[in-house]
This record gives structure tokens, sequence and C-alpha cells, in this order.
């Protein structure tokens, strides 16, 4: 009997030992700071509850009070371990694919919201005017370079009146070179010309709202480059504090973009929540493994493990120590004597 009490008592400390330590790892998110206190507890009830069950069980006490104890010790450290050991399992699986799936709510939002800045008249109307603007610009260069006809001349200047009438402003009058001009002497004309026609599509009234709105547009553009796709996130390491970036982003393109749009013609960008895909913490590890449930192999083997770490003792104690072995003396002197 004393080897069966040594071989329980190791078997005791050791299976309370790797409880405490899966208990601390898997209360370390939850609890942070107290996590030390919550461990000890229950670290302290485990060992309690082991010590009871066997000691009534020799000594032929009821064993209810240490299985009562032990219910509450275990309840709590086998939600803790499950939560460590689930996590260890899943957390690869679980970042990719929340990854994947918060990536692909961000890229679709933007590029729906840039689309619909694309769509309002001050846009198509200020991409048309500039491509207009460029088309002749270039045309009246390519006149004036013209071996045939060299120099601003007639229809030089049918393209000067275009310009003029597209922008709905004169451009200041410049001295058109001649047909004996100079390759160089056309180039500066042209180049002033250009920018006193850029200048003046510039102070258009209709301007600013086109440079609001394309430039969100470019905004949008960069983003989408700078934080690329998933695959490339999960390539470079990048966890889930990801995702609270992409929310971030999410909600400060569409205020800008709302703040630009119509009442009717408003963005509404799906919620990406920070805390998608947190395990580690006990609430996001039970969802994750019982309500989504991406792994039922892992969850039932956390689940397993995270309890039989605990019980182990308790069906040791049940099966090896018989009821009421090590009774007191005096007990079984006096039932002799009345017997």
């Amino acid at each position: 009997m004393p080897i069966l009490r040594i071989s329980y008592f190791a078997v005791v400390i050791l299976c309370v030992g790797i409880s405490v330590y899966l208990t601390y790892f898997g209360f370390e998110r939850t609890f942070r700071e107290l996590t030390l206190a919550f461990t000890a507890i229950i670290g302290l009830l485990l060992f309690a509850a082991d010590f009871l069950i066997q000691r009534n069980r020799e000594n032929g006490y009821p064993i209810l009070p240490g299985i009562l104890l032990f219910f509450i010790a275990a309840t709590f450290s086998s939600l803790s371990n499950f939560n460590y050991l689930y996590t260890n399992f899943m957390t690869r699986d679980v970042t990719v694919s929340t990854m994947r799936e918060q990536y692909a709510v961000f890229r679709e939002d933007l590029q729906t919201t840039r689309a619909r800045l694309g769509e309002t008249r001050a846009v198509t109307e200020g991409a048309s005017l500039r491509s207009r603007v460029e088309n002749e610009l270039e045309q009246m260069w390519r006149q004036m370079t013209d071996p045939s006809r060299p120099g601003c001349g007639e229809r030089c200047e049918d393209h000067i009146q275009t310009l003029t009438a597209l922008l709905g402003t004169p451009v200041t009058d410049l001295v058109r070179p001649g047909p004996s001009a100079t390759q160089q002497e056309m180039r500066v004309f042209f180049e002033t010309f250009r920018g006193l026609v850029l200048a003046a599509m510039g102070t258009r009234a209709d301007n600013q709202r086109y440079q609001d709105l394309t430039g969100l547009q470019r905004y949008i553009d960069e983003r989408l480059r700078f934080f690329g796709t998933a695959e490339d996130a999960i390539d470079e390491g990048a966890g889930l504090e990801r995702i609270a970036v992409l929310s971030e982003e999410s909600r400060e393109i569409e205020r800008r973009a709302n703040a630009l749009l119509s009442a009717e013609r408003a963005v509404t960008h799906r919620p990406i929540d920070p805390t998608l895909g947190r395990l580690g913490e006990i609430v996001f590890s039970l969802k994750n493994a019982f309500v989504e449930v991406p792994n039922r192999g892992a969850t039932i083997m956390a689940a397993v493990l995270a309890v039989v770490v605990d019980i182990i003792p308790v069906i040791f104690a049940l099966l090896v120590f018989r009821p009421g072995e090590m009774a007191p003396t005096t007990k079984r002197r006096s039932t002799d004597v009345f017997s």
C-alpha cells in the first residue's frame, strides 16, 4: 500500500503540475495580471480535492465533498486547459482563414467605393474635359511641327480657340511662332501655352470637387497596393493585428467618401471586427471550437486532453484504494466487542 500511495501522490503532483502549467497560459490573455493568483487557487483546490478523495476513500468516509471540490476546480481548470491546447492546435489555421475573409471584405469595399466615386458627374465630366484638352494640345503640337505647315498658323489657331471654348475662359494671348520659327522657339511657346491651359483648368469652379474625388481614388489605389492581398500578408508573417489596421482604414475611407458623395450615393462598408480570430482568449476559443467548428478533430482532441489531465488522479484513487481500507483501529475493535 505505501507504494500505491507514493505512486498516487506522484501522479497527483504530475497531473496537477501539468494542469497548472496549462491553466496559467490558458488564462494569461484573459486575466492578465491576475493570472498567477487564479492559477494558484485552482492548483491548490485540485490538489486538496485529490487528497480529500483519497483520504476519505481509504478511511471509509463519504467522498462527495472531495468530488464537489474537484468539480469546482476542474471546471475552471478544464476551460483554461482547453483554451491553451486548442489555441496551439488552431492558431495558424484560424489566422489564415480570418485574414483571407477580412481581406476580401476590405478589398471589395474599397474597390466598390472607388467605382462609386468615379461614377459621380464631377469625375466623369472632369475626366472627359481633361481628355479632350490633352487631345487638343497633342494635335496642336503635331500641327505646329508639321514640316509642310510649320509654326502656329490657321489650323493651330483653331485648336487654341477650341481649348478656349472647352475651358470657358480666354487663355493669355501669346505671340504665335511663325513658319520660320525654330524647333526650340516652338517648344517654348507650346510649353508656355500648355501651362496656361492647365492653370486655367485649375481655376474652374468644379475643379476642387474633381480633385477631391480623384484624390480619394488615388488614395484608395495606394492603400490597396500597400496592403496587398491576404496571401501577401500571410507570407510576410503578419498576424491578426493587421485586421485592426484594415478596420481603421476601411472606416476612414468610408467617412471621407461619404463626405464627398450625396446621401443617395453614400457607401456603407461592412464592419471588419478587430477581435476576429482572437484565439487565446477563452470566449473566442470556445466560440470557434464549438460554434464555428472549423476543425472537429482539434476540438475533440483538445477537449479530451483538457479533462483527462485533471481526472486521472480521481480515477486512480477510485480504482486503487478500497473503501474503508484504512479505517481507524478503534472503530474495528468496538465493532468486534458489540458483535
